[in-house]
């Protein structure tokens, strides 16, 4: 026999087939030291370079988990430390220790220790205890839990057909703005029927399903409004509560979609989840999943990224919603972004470690997941060199320093943002439709969230004069807020964002427009408040268009209102101007708003404006709709930040009257109030 067999033929017999007696004792931690060679030899021999993307310069590859090897599986912590390793499943993966960490320093002291192996152990009195650390307290089920022994509620599935249209649609408006789970893997283990045997699978099969409701209009997925699509599969989703056993993929893609699904329903979501997307991150960091090539399998790396990079994503959004700490800083992991190509693409069946992720000429829907992390990103770095708590960590010149280095940031960003993601009325593909809308809505946003800070919180009109002569953060608000709204507008007569944290920003973007209306009625600056109202007026559209879709857009739609009524702002038409914006387009909408099924025709289109804030009456439109259409013959979006800073306060976007030389650095950049007739379909 080979030693290999030797020691598989030991191990297989376990402790039980050999008699008592130091010798056998000693030659069973052999066996299982030899074991543990093997394993870190194998881990040597892989090469994992194939699978991620080139670490950056100065960054060595993380050593870690082959210390950790060595630690649970060494002789010496054979049973003392077996505790650590809740899972015998040899894939299952191992618990992340860093390399200051107390095993770390364990395990340094187990090498110092391999030069004593020649002396004679003396051996020392028993204590107490020993008695009391290896007993278990009653009362602590958790001490001896493993997944083989958790029980339970049954999970109760959909129809087979209205299961396979849900997942349909789930991977075609949903997954293509989250890029969470990959299509052909997930397809293939429902398929298996995984979901009837695995339950964490199925709760992830349940929440995909809760989340695709939305898009459908089949009647079987509403309880009994509309805006309960989905809650029947939501709700059979217990709490999440950490066991001390390691998360499973399966358990982080559903608390991800979750998050996302509670966000647009309100439920514990009104500080945007930032306490569960925490506690998510805490849990993935255990694993390890926040460092660079921590799994040498293609598929599972590239499962955990997807994931660890959503929670990314939820946490800087939280926090930027509460301007409350970030679980993590980018200071604190290194691991690379999912990689860009889609799920269909040759790469992922390749075992060429030439092959490149992606064709270059061919558009990618992942170009969609990278640039949105990358303006992430920014908005942590706005939030952490922004809003400083301390005064001692202020440097001088701050924040005026912090700002010019957000904004430098933003305009390299946008002017890399992928040629197919550009905003402009051509896009024909509705998915990169979609995915723009998005990225040019967040990114407006993150330009108020950035240049807010310089707007003073008391009606001082000294303040606002000083303000507007030193720095144009009102003109960068109200532009940005201005060109936010007319996105989300625009994409209205397309069809429906399947992600409700897009409306944030136009709820931020409504209340930027309504303090230069309030701030005009003051006397602080010269704004037409009729046109300011009007992009309101925008605002309210979107959130009524949504409102039967997502509940945070009734919430955000409320709040506007309540603002706008408590103003008292009936009261600010004067004679001849039109009637006030919001309680026209009150009285024009019969009914709650309706979403269209997809593909939409131009009829259905039409109809869809009428039902979504345009008048229903056979009378000439008002001058407020009649501005709207006018304006979006002219309407450009600013793009870098000195050219939102350039336009006054509060002017319309007409771009014609603007420099050549600014009008050529916009591009195609032209945004249409309502799209063409070959354009008018949705996602």
């Amino acid at each position: 026999m080979t030693p290999s067999e030797h020691v598989a033929t030991l191990l297989s017999q376990g402790a039980s087939y050999l008699p008592d007696g130091d010798l056998r004792r000693v030659l069973l931690e052999v066996a299982r030291y030899a074991r543990t060679l093997e394993n870190q030899a194998k881990l040597h021999n892989v090469d994992e370079s194939a699978f991620s993307r080139s670490p950056a310069a100065g960054t060595k590859k993380d050593e870690s988990k082959l210390d950790m090897f060595a630690i649970m599986e060494g002789p010496l912590m054979t049973g003392r430390f077996a505790r650590l390793k809740l899972s015998q499943n040899p894939t299952d993966p191992v618990p992340y220790f860093g390399k200051t960490s107390q095993l770390a320093l364990i395990n340094a002291a187990m090498k110092a220790r391999e030069g004593f192996n020649s002396i004679s152990k003396v051996p020392r009195p028993a204590t107490a205890g020993q008695d009391f650390r290896g007993s278990v307290c009653p009362g602590r089920p958790e001490d001896a839990h493993s997944a083989s022994t958790e029980t339970h509620v049954p999970l109760r599935f959909l129809e087979p057909d209205l299961l396979q249209h849900l997942v349909s649609l789930y991977f075609t408006r949903v997954n293509i703005l989250i890029f969470l789970l990959h299509q052909p893997t997930f397809e293939k283990s429902l398929a298996d029927g995984l979901h009837l045997v695995d339950y964490n699978f199925g709760c992830t099969v349940l929440v995909v399903c809760a989340l695709a409701s939305r898009c459908s209009g089949d009647p079987r997925v509403v309880l009994n409004k509309e805006v309960t699509a989905g809650w029947e599969y939501f709700s059979q989703l217990k709490p999440f509560v950490k066991s001390p056993r390691l998360l499973t993929l399966y358990e982080a893609q559903t608390i991800c979609l979750s998050i996302l699904y509670d966000n647009g329903m309100l439920g514990s979501s009104r500080d945007g989840s930032w306490a569960p997307v925490g506690s998510a991150l805490r849990y993935v960091q255990e694993i390890g999943v926040h460092r660079r090539n921590r799994f040498s399998d293609k598929y599972v790396s590239e499962a955990w990224k997807r994931v660890f990079w959503e929670l990314i994503c939820l946490d800087t959004l939280a926090s930027a919603f509460t301007t409350r700490p970030m679980a993590m800083s980018t200071s604190d992991y290194d691991v690379d972004y999912p990689v860009e190509c889609d799920d269909d693409d040759e790469w992922w069946e390749s075992s060429d470690p030439a092959l490149p992720q992606r064709d270059p000429a061919k558009p990618s829907f992942a170009s969609f997941t990278v640039a949105g992390l990358k303006l992430m990103e920014i908005l942590a770095m706005a939030q952490k060199t922004l809003y400083l708590v301390r005064d001692s960590e202020k440097p001088q010149g701050w924040p005026q320093s912090a700002v010019a280095a957000v904004d430098s940031a933003l305009n390299a960003w946008i002017d890399e943002v992928p040629e197919h993601l550009r905003w402009n009325q051509d896009i024909e593909n509705p998915a990169f439709a979609a995915q723009s809308a998005i990225l040019h809505a967040r990114y407006y946003g993150i330009q108020i969230h950035t240049h807010r800070i310089f707007i003073p919180s008391s009606a001082n009109k000294m303040e606002f004069s000083s303000l507007l002569q030193d720095y144009p953060a009102l003109a960068i608000c109200a532009s940005s807020a201005r060109a936010c709204t007319h996105v989300m507008n625009a994409f209205v007569g397309r069809g429906v964002l399947y992600y409700p944290l897009a409306l944030n920003a136009v709820f931020d973007s409504a209340l930027v427009l309504l303090l230069h209306v309030w701030s005009a009625r003051q006397g602080h600056l010269s704004v037409d408040r009729l046109k300011c109202l009007q992009d309101v007026d925008m605002c309210l559209r979107v959130f009524r268009f949504y409102e039967t879709k997502w509940r945070n857009a009734g919430f955000y739609l409320e709040t506007i209102t309540e603002l706008m009524s408590y103003a008292n702002m009936d009261q600010w038409t004067t004679q001849g101007e039109p009637e006030n914006p919001l309680k026209r387009a009150a009285h024009s909408i019969s009914g709650e708003p309706s979403t269209p099924n997809y593909p939409l025709t131009q009829d259905d289109a039409d109809s869809e404006s009428v039902q979504v804030g345009m008048r229903v009456d056979s009378g000439p439109p008002s001058e407020p709709e009649t501005y709207a259409h006018e304006e979006s013959n002219v309407f450009s979006l600013p793009m870098r930040t000195d050219d939102l800073g350039r336009l006054p306060v509060y002017e319309p976007f007409n771009w014609k009257a603007s420099s050549s030389s600014l009008a050529m650095a916009l591009g195609d950049y032209s945004l249409p109030t309502n799209p063409p007739p070959n354009h008018a379909h949705g996602l």
